[in-house]
């Protein structure tokens, strides 16, 4: 089992907690609890079942857990589960609740910025189970993966009182994302109202899989029009589920979008 992570997002006038946790080898897959006001909110839950036929591979796991938890800060950033009347939504695709995970957290109510902002610091780069969470009898004792740095990142930025601009991002034309096969287009990164483009901006293309380690298929800049060309190869992957992950980095803005791979 590896440990996993824990991180305050400010959204509004709301503190979201998001827990993200490899459940083990006994029930394979990457869960991620949203706390808000000490309740669960909602919980995402990804099977890596397919991971273990092929022998347990942590850095796999590590990756699926670091892609889920970064997607869902992304989720309450984007106001995804901003309601009618500032009241609070459950996005497309998440469950409602998870009752049998209410006591592995103690509750976390609602914070103003400071001390939002002070738990963000406290937890970058924590990864340590909640407190009150006793393993079962006999389960191995969680061990800490190599390399933290892109949750360190998401962590230290969200210590910002800085609201970041929001990015929209297009492909043109729209590639076929399929295992094994070329991948041959432009992406075009505006922000602001109204657009501009973000010119100078960090692109980085990475290929995740529940199979196989995380890959960079691709790094570059946007240009003067915020565009820039995308050119690399799927790796071809028999097993398991894949996923590119086109990412989109500014000073003031960060953005991305992810394309499930299909195989042939």
């Amino acid at each position: 089992m590896i440990t996993g992570f824990n991180t305050d997002v400010k959204h509004k006038n709301r503190v979201f907690h998001i827990q993200t946790e490899d459940k083990g080898d006994a029930n394979p897959y990457v869960e991620s609890l949203v706390y808000v006001g000490g309740e669960i909110l909602a919980t995402k839950k990804t099977s890596y079942a397919e991971v273990l036929k092929e022998g347990r591979d942590d850095h796999a796991v590590q990756d699926l857990m670091e892609q889920q938890h970064r997607t869902m800060i992304a989720a309450i950033q984007r106001g995804r589960f901003d309601g009618p009347n500032g009241s609070i939504q459950i996005p497309e695709g998440m469950a409602p609740t998870a009752p049998s995970q209410a006591a592995l957290r103690p509750p976390v109510t609602d914070k103003p910025a400071a001390a939002a902002k002070e738990a963000a610091e406290s937890e970058k780069g924590d990864s340590t189970a909640p407190p009150g969470a006793t393993p079962p009898p006999g389960a191995a004792t969680p061990q800490p993966v190599s390399d933290r740095s892109l949750d360190e990142m998401v962590l230290s930025y969200l210590a910002s009182d800085d609201v970041p601009d929001e990015v929209v991002l297009t492909l043109s034309p729209t590639p076929d994302f399929l295992s094994g096969r070329p991948v041959q287009t432009r992406l075009k990164a505006v922000t602001g109202s109204p657009a501009r483009a973000l010119v100078g901006a960090h692109v980085q293309v990475r290929i995740l899989s529940t199979a196989v380690r995380a890959s960079t298929v691709f790094q570059g800049k946007t240009a003067s029009d915020g565009s820039c060309p995308i050119s690399f190869l799927i790796p071809a992957h028999s097993n398991g589920t894949s996923a590119a992950v086109i990412r989109v980095t500014a000073p003031s803005a960060s953005a991305e979008i992810q394309y499930p791979i299909r195989k042939k």
